[in-house]
């Protein structure tokens, strides 16, 4: 079908009408010469260049507005295919997104159709956040701390910096889940989480890894300053109280092996840093420090 008889009003039936999904015919130009029914009215685009009003009646991203300009470029170059473009776009709601197919029409023009994905990439993004992130806390899980941990060990390894992994366990934890119950157990592990993660540094790593055993990956860090951060950390979770008026106190132990000295693998490290964080508990000391001379069984 050639460009007239996709947007002549004589020409029947229209086909185009029937689509559910908004679409645009577009002249050489670049300028809009028919849209179907399913585009809004309160948006008829019909006599201007496509991508000016997309670009003054939506508010996408300067990269979004550049790639619309090609995908409508390509099509019109009558080059074989779709363009495919997904853009965020701010408003009501606040994040929306939308997928523009473009492709060339016989003997000249081209069409732009949009279909509204929101419902379907949020969906993917609710997948990826619970497949990477602790659902009860909202920290990463072990699966993405071991992912993400492998990775900054390369960085840290490829520019010669120390790293510190911090094996953090809750003390007596156990007799808060028996005796208050597990809603209130789960309160307390997301009250932690939350002081956890204010109290680290942006840039560096905290995981929820086991039921209250959590880990932190520190960048570019000595052993004194591991120490330091995890005194933090054990003055985060004890004052002020996780919940105030309750009979339970929230202590944690911390065990710290530093990279490359201790270990070199990002395994080893949790190893010899959980085994610390034991000594450290059955010690009362609170903090302990890894030893790779004696590395667990």
């Amino acid at each position: 079908m050639t460009l007239e008889g996709v947007y002549d009003a004589a020409s029947e039936p229209r086909v185009l009408d029937a689509l559910p999904w908004p679409l645009a015919v577009i002249d050489g130009d670049g300028i809009v010469r028919y849209v179907n029914r399913a585009w809004p009215s309160s948006e008829d685009p019909v006599g201007l260049r496509f991508d000016v009003a997309v670009n003054e009646r939506t508010t996408v991203p300067p990269s979004a507005a550049v790639a619309i300009t090609n995908a409508i470029a390509a099509a019109l170059d009558g080059r074989v295919g779709d363009a495919v473009l997904e853009f965020a776009e701010t408003g009501d709601p606040p994040v929306h997104w939308l997928r523009l197919r473009c492709g060339p029409i016989e003997g000249g023009g081209a069409f732009v159709m949009v279909e509204d994905v929101t419902a379907q990439r949020r969906r993917e993004l609710d997948l990826a956040l619970r497949a990477d992130h602790d659902p009860l806390t909202g920290l990463a899980n072990r699966s993405r701390f071991l992912n993400e941990g492998r990775r900054m060990l390369a960085v840290a390894e490829r520019h010669g910096w120390e790293m510190a992994l911090l094996f953090i366990d809750l003390d007596a934890f156990k007799a808060i889940n028996d005796g208050a119950g597990h809603t209130f157990g789960d309160a307390v592990l997301q009250q932690v989480a939350s002081r956890l993660q204010a109290s680290t540094r942006a840039g560096d790593l905290v995981a929820r890894v086991g039921g209250d055993e959590f880990v932190a990956l520190l960048n570019d860090i000595d052993m004194p300053t591991s120490v330091a951060l995890a005194q933090r950390y054990r003055a985060a979770l004890s004052d002020p109280p996780i919940v105030p008026g309750s009979p339970y106190t929230i202590a944690a132990s911390v065990g710290i092996a530093v990279f490359p000295d201790a270990a070199t693998t990002l395994d080893t490290l949790v190893r010899l840093a959980d085994a610390a964080m034991y000594r450290a508990k059955a010690s009362g000391t609170g903090i302990g420090l890894a030893d790779a001379s004696t590395p667990p069984d």
